[in-house]
């Protein structure tokens, strides 16, 4: 076979194959508080209840409240039947992750030809954390991640107008694709000018200002209650200031492990807004941007929030991983930038697990071997200022990760250094396991 989707059976039957697999891992997995939080959002959807209004509720904008009220409805059709309610409510992220790895791997086949096409979407599909973080833990970040690259896909098509849109939905459903809209803006302005660029910055932002103020016209909700929820870092509209006090998956966990109270600093937490800038002037100033160059700065502001913002989860990750491998694979492959991503990856998972991400098979076990449950949470009560430090520890060796990575990507003459040296470093141990030859 020549090329990936000339058979459409190759495709087909991985897709549908890794469709059943996912939905598997849907039924007895889920983290307890999201699966919480989807659960009451379907349910105060249904109800006409102020989404916002309730503790520990939805942290964007009411497009994902809309399937969780969806599958609220099937829940109670079904007869309360809570296993259903996880694959249902994990459906749309598990096509999306599914779909995520066809569209990249379409993508990267009509530019870099079929084996390079090939390989992406394998490595997609196959990619352990996508099915972490959705099937398993139920995060949402696979859907906005195809929807930011559907507009990336729709922009160097030269559809500005649906790309925009699509950025606007990705926005509307997570939030946190508005940091790629720089981005979108250097790439436009540069390749189609500034009428262009503006209209996209117009079009993208009036995506999610207009849904969500049509769905609290609709429902006719207060939306100050959503407001504080957006501001929640910044003593505005009333906010909750700092709900979450410490960092996550960054340095501002280890810097809450040296005593610093960073609670009453809440304009530290605002410093990821002025290195978002520092990162849109950048690639403003160039006078050129290729589509590679708009692949890297996506990756670029990526980085630069997760490792800045205040509060980053894991399933931040998942959504740089689609142009990361399309640069790494195809614009500009290195094998350096493969090891050092599956490093990335492997921190990732050990601060996961340190964060207590394991409770996403927390339903699996209760089900079957609830006295696991029990030894586990001991094991957690004994050991968590261990587990803590652990936990900080790692946001901070992540963070650094992530730079040496973006620096690797933004000045590939390094990249190019470092592989020569660990290429001999490989030379080196081999020749030692293997000994002198006769």
């Amino acid at each position: 076979m020549n090329r990936i989707f000339e058979s459409k059976w190759f495709p087909i039957s991985l897709l549908v194959g890794f469709l059943i697999f996912e939905l598997l891992l849907s039924v007895w997995t889920g983290h307890p508080y999201d699966m919480e939080v989807w659960f009451k959002t379907g349910e105060w959807m249904n109800q006409g209840i102020n989404i916002y209004l309730p503790p520990h509720h939805i942290g964007y904008a009411p497009l994902w409240a809309l399937w969780c009220g969806v599958a609220n409805i099937f829940y109670n059709f079904f007869g309360n039947n809570y296993e259903l309610w996880r694959i249902i409510i994990k459906l749309p992220i598990i096509i999306g992750h599914l779909i995520l790895a066809l569209i990249v791997g379409k993508f990267a086949e009509s530019r870099f030809g079929p084996k390079t096409g090939r390989k992406i979407f394998l490595i997609l599909l196959t990619w352990s954390f996508f099915i972490y973080s959705g099937a398993i833990w139920g995060q949402i970040n696979a859907i906005s991640a195809l929807l930011t690259f559907l507009a990336f896909y729709a922009v160097t098509s030269h559809r500005t107008k649906t790309s925009a849109v699509l950025l606007g939905l990705a926005i509307t459903l997570k939030t946190y694709p508005i940091i790629t809209l720089p981005a979108f803006f250097a790439f436009i302005l540069r390749n189609r000018g500034k009428k262009e660029s503006g209209k996209f910055v117009l079009l993208a932002c009036a995506v999610p200002i207009l849904f969500t103020l049509s769905i609290f016209a609709i429902f006719q909700w207060d939306i100050v209650y959503f407001l504080r929820t957006i501001f929640f870092s910044t003593p505005v509209f009333e906010s909750d200031l700092l709900q979450f006090n410490v960092g996550c998956m960054n340095a501002w966990s280890f810097i809450a492990l040296l005593g610093i109270d960073i609670v009453p600093l809440w304009h530290l937490r605002q410093l990821w807004i002025p290195i978002i800038g520092l990162g849109a002037f950048f690639w403003i100033r160039k006078t050129k941007l290729s589509e590679k160059d708009l692949t890297l700065s996506i990756i670029s502001f990526y980085i630069l929030f997760m490792i800045s913002y205040g509060w980053v989860s894991e399933q931040a990750f998942v959504d740089l991983l689609p142009f990361t491998f399309l640069l790494i694979i195809g614009y500009s492959p290195k094998r350096i930038y493969l090891y050092m991503l599956a490093l990335i990856q492997g921190l990732i998972y050990v601060f996961s697990f340190a964060n207590q991400s394991l409770a996403v098979f927390g339903p699996l076990v209760e089900r079957f071997a609830p006295s696991i449950l029990t030894d586990s949470q001991k094991f957690l009560s004994d050991n968590g200022s261990l587990i803590w430090t652990v936990r900080g520890t790692m946001g901070l060796i992540v963070t650094f990760s992530l730079i040496v990575f973006l620096v690797l990507l933004i000045r590939p003459e390094i990249a190019k250094r470092a592989e020569e040296r660990f290429n001999r470093f490989l030379k080196f141990i081999t020749e030692k396991i293997r000994g002198p030859q006769s």
